[in-house]
C-alpha cells in the first residue's frame, strides 16, 4: 500500500517538476542565446562551435535550475492532491501528511547529488570548455580577419591594415597600425613596421602580434605631449570587440573555478596578507546551494497542502515567493560576509539554517492541522495575483 503511494507521489512531482525544468532552462538560456546569435551572425563562427558553446553553458544554468523545479514539482503535487481532497482521503484511511515525507525526501536528495555533481565537476568543466572553444575561436578569426590590403577594425580599439599577406606562412610584410588611446594608457599611437606575425598563448589565452622594424608616433590623452617610436622589435597585443572579447573574462568567474582551484586561490591570498572572503564564500557555496534541494523539497510540501481558492498558478506564484526568500537570505548574508560581520561558512548556510527551520515548523503545524496565521496571508496574496483583484475581494 505505502510503495503504491510513494509510486504514485513521485509520479505526481515528476510531472511538473520536468515541466519547470524545461521552462526555467529556456528562460535562463534566452540571455545566452543573443551572445550565440551574435557570434553566429555577425562573428562568422559555425553552427558546430555554437553547438559545444550552448553545451558549455548549459552546466551554469542546470544548477540552479534543479532546485526551483523540485520546489516548483512538489507545491503543484501537493496543491493538487489538496484540491482534489486526496490528501484528506489518505488521511481518513490512516495516512498522516508525516509518512508521505519519504517520496519528497528520495527526490529531494537524487535532485541534491545531481546538483552536487553539475556545481563540483560539470560547472569547471563547462567553463575550461567555453574558454577553450572562445580562445580557439579567436584564434581562428585572428588569422581570417587580417585581409591584404584592407583596413581591419575587427579588433577592439585597434585599426590594421597590411600591404602584403603570402599565400603560405605566417609572415605579414607592411604593416600599418592604429591603436585609439583609452584612459590611464600610453595614448593614441600611429605604428609602421616592415614585417608581422600572429601568435597565440594558450596560457594567458592572449593573441599577439609580434612586429619588427618598428617607428610610429604617439600622442598621450589630454595634453599637448608628443613622442615618437622606434624599435627593432615591439608586441602588439590584439583582443576582439564585442562577444569574442570575453576569452579573457571568463577567466575571472570565480563561482565556476574548481575545489582545488579555489583552495589554491584561497591559499596564494593568505599568504599575501589578502582578503579571501570571497573565495571562501564560493567554495563553501559549492556545497551549500545543492542542499537548497533538500530544504526546498521540505517546505514544499506544508506550503502546497494549504487550502485556496487560486487556479494552477498558485504553486508557481507561492515558488517564487520561496526562491525570492532564499536569495534575498543568500544576498544579505553575503553582504555581511564581505564587510566582515559573518564568518564565510555561516553566511553561505544561513538560508538553508532559515528556511529548512521554517519548514520544519510549517510541516509539524500542518501535520497537527493547527492554523498558521502568516501562511494564511501569504496564501491571500498569491491568491489575489493569481485570481485577480475583483475576484478575490469578491469572493472574501
Amino acid at each position: 500500500m505505502k510503495k503504491t503511494i510513494h509510486t504514485y507521489l513521485s509520479k505526481e512531482i515528476l510531472g511538473p517538476f520536468l515541466i519547470g525544468l524545461l521552462i526555467f532552462s529556456v528562460v535562463f538560456m534566452m540571455g545566452k542565446t543573443l551572445f550565440l546569435t551574435d557570434l553566429l551572425v555577425n562573428k562568422g563562427v559555425s553552427l558546430f562551435d555554437i553547438g559545444k558553446l550552448l553545451i558549455y553553458f548549459f552546466p551554469s544554468s542546470l544548477f540552479l535550475i534543479i532546485p526551483i523545479a523540485l520546489l516548483l514539482g512538489v507545491l503543484v503535487a501537493f496543491a493538487r492532491l489538496s484540491s482534489d481532497n486526496e490528501i484528506a482521503a489518505l488521511k481518513a484511511s490512516g495516512i498522516s501528511l508525516y509518512q508521505l515525507t519519504p517520496s519528497v525526501l528520495f527526490l529531494s536528495i537524487v535532485a541534491y547529488l545531481l546538483t552536487t555533481f553539475l556545481v563540483i565537476y560539470a560547472l569547471p568543466w563547462g567553463n575550461r570548455g567555453l574558454i577553450n572553444t572562445l580562445f580557439d575561436i579567436a584564434k581562428t578569426k585572428a588569422y581570417t580577419a587580417l585581409k591584404e590590403r584592407t583596413f581591419n577594425d575587427s579588433f577592439d580599439g585597434v585599426v590594421i591594415y597590411v600591404d602584403k599577406i603570402p599565400p603560405r606562412g605566417n609572415t605579414l610584410g607592411g604593416i600599418f597600425i592604429h591603436i585609439e588611446g583609452k584612459k590611464g594608457e600610453e595614448g593614441t599611437r600611429t605604428i609602421l613596421a616592415k614585417e608581422g606575425y600572429v601568435v597565440t598563448d594558450p596560457n594567458s589565452q592572449e593573441i599577439v602580434l609580434n612586429l619588427t622594424g618598428v617607428t610610429g608616433d604617439q600622442v598621450v590623452e589630454g595634453s599637448k605631449s608628443y613622442g615618437r617610436i622606434e624599435s627593432e622589435v615591439l608586441i602588439q597585443r590584439l583582443t576582439f570587440g564585442g562577444n569574442l572579447s570575453r576569452v579573457r573574462k571568463f577567466r575571472a568567474r570565480r563561482w565556476e573555478m574548481s575545489i582545488g582551484e579555489l583552495k589554491k586561490k584561497i591559499k596564494f591570498k593568505k599568504l599575501h596578507g589578502e582578503d579571501c572572503t570571497k573565495y571562501l564564500l564560493d567554495l563553501y557555496m559549492k556545497f551549500s546551494i545543492p542542499f537548497s534541494c533538500i530544504v526546498f523539497g521540505l517546505i514544499g510540501i506544508p506550503l502546497g497542502v494549504q487550502p485556496r481558492r487560486s487556479g494552477k498558478s498558485y504553486g508557481f506564484i507561492l515558488g517564487i515567493f520561496v526562491v525570492l526568500a532564499y536569495y534575498i537570505l543568500l544576498t544579505s548574508a553575503e553582504i555581511l560576509a564581505n564587510k566582515g560581520t559573518l564568518p564565510p561558512v555561516l553566511t553561505s548556510w544561513i538560508p538553508n539554517i532559515v528556511l529548512m527551520g521554517l519548514g520544519i515548523y510549517l510541516l509539524v503545524k500542518v501535520g497537527n492541522e493547527s492554523p498558521i496565521r502568516f501562511l494564511q496571508w501569504l496564501i491571500k496574496i498569491v491568491e489575489a495575483i493569481t485570481l485577480g483583484p475583483k475576484r478575490f475581494f469578491k469572493n472574501v
